[in-house]
């Protein structure tokens, strides 16, 4: 499977937004998205119904068996036949000759079926690969929400602790120490969340390999660099390349396949026996011989193409409408990337910074007593919610450019 990968140098290692140190039991994108591949059972199941269609590949391939046979007549009888004295016993051996093609053309729709699961197999890797993708970002996303949520209650403590220090000298009132207070327990809350959503987020992304217990500690990548893509009309281009197009022409070729099977059953096949008989009445043998033909098939042949022409048109059909489908998708997702990179960098580089040093006026006020404490609280909240924002966004950009990516992967060369 060749895919491209433009995300794997984004979480490739230590970040701005998320850092984390590398242990023993780290997970890289590397690891959890051939975890996936090698464990999902989904992958599994469609692997072994290429397998499946294989063998009944080889089964319709085969010739028709030859046929063995016995006849006893003459017998039970009244008269000269009573008994078995003037009994007829007949071993035959038949065989069936198909004439048209009949069995190159079966050779060929197995082939076509076999050639369309395993594309379905390429589609389910891709698509794996892809949620892998998104549920591992999803894991550094809520690991760097618990990073910040844990740094903003390490520093509401400490602020709880210099107010209470002020108030104590009688430089701050009361009030200004309830609503410390108040700040370190929504500091707590806050991070109770981030806590919960990540072990949720973890198990979402271990399950795709069959672990409801995650076995790892944290997955390693950082949502700070964020990797250019090519122009859309390239992206576009690959499009025509993937295994979701190719489907379309799986199937117009296994109905093509089927039409020529169609056309083979205008052709009656031959059908042949040879046998001894045994004449019990004169203590005779003969050679026995049979061979018929049906008639009247062709009708039925003209209406199996009609059927398989319909069959056609419709796939074209289809293939037209989802060829729009895909590339309006793809147009949005692109959009919405070229968005999601200019609010990262929008809040990065503008609204973080401007908000710091807001934070720093207002609590230098503060310390002047210029400011009441609910100034400093409010625009400390607003700090970090913009940079809880800034890390949704740059989780939302690797989670496009990882759809854009399933979207526009080309891979070769696969098997159950």
């Amino acid at each position: 499977m060749v895919f491209k990968k433009w995300w794997t140098l984004a979480m490739a290692g230590a970040g701005c937004v998320a850092a984390w140190s590398a242990g023993a039991r780290d997970l890289t994108l590397d690891d959890a998205v051939q975890r996936t591949l090698e464990r999902n059972t989904l992958l599994q199941a469609e692997g072994a119904t290429a397998t499946s269609l294989r063998h009944q590949a080889t089964l319709d391939a085969l010739a028709p068996p030859l046929t063995i046979g016995a006849e006893l007549e003459n017998v039970a009888g009244t008269g000269a036949v009573s008994g078995i004295h003037g009994a007829e016993a007949t071993l035959r051996l038949g065989r069936v000759f198909e004439l048209g093609g009949k069995r190159s053309a079966r050779q060929d729709v197995g082939a076509a079926q076999v050639a369309r699961q395993l594309n379905v197999v390429e589609q389910r890797r891709l698509d794996l690969a892809a949620t892998a993708t998104r549920r591992f970002i999803e894991v550094v996303a809520k690991q760097a929400r618990l990073d910040q949520t844990a740094r903003s209650l390490a520093l509401a403590n400490e602020s709880r602790k210099a107010i209470a220090y002020r108030v104590q000298r009688g430089r701050s009132p009361d009030a200004d120490l309830q609503l410390a207070d108040l700040a370190v327990i929504r500091a707590e809350l806050e991070r109770e969340d981030a806590a919960h959503e990540l072990d949720s987020a973890r198990v979402a992304l271990s399950v795709l390999w069959g672990q409801q217990a995650p076995d790892f500690e944290q997955a390693r990548g950082s949502l700070d660099v964020l990797p250019e893509v090519p122009e859309l009309a390239v992206l576009v281009d690959r499009l025509r390349g993937g295994p979701d197009y190719r489907s379309f022409e799986l199937e117009a070729a296994q109905i093509d396949a089927q039409e020529r099977l169609a056309l083979t059953s205008s052709k009656p096949d031959l059908h042949t026996s040879l046998g001894v008989r045994r004449l019990e009445a004169s203590d005779d043998q003969a050679l026995v011989f049979s061979v018929s033909l049906p008639f009247g098939l062709s009708q039925r042949s003209t209406f199996a193409v009609e059927k398989q022409r319909a069959e056609r048109e419709r796939v074209e059909a289809r293939r037209t409408e989802a060829q729009l489908d895909a590339y309006q998708s793809l147009y949005g997702r692109y959009q919405e990337l070229q968005h999601a990179r200019h609010e990262v960098e929008t809040m990065r580089d503008r609204m973080i910074p401007v908000a710091e040093k807001a934070l720093a006026s207002t609590q230098a006020g503060y310390d002047d007593a210029r400011f009441s404490f609910l100034q400093v609280a409010q625009t400390r909240a607003v700090l970090l919610g913009l940079q809880i924002e800034a890390i949704d966004a740059a989780a939302r950009y690797h989670q496009l450019l990882a759809d854009i990516e399933r979207a526009t992967a080309v891979s070769q060369g696969l098997t159950p």
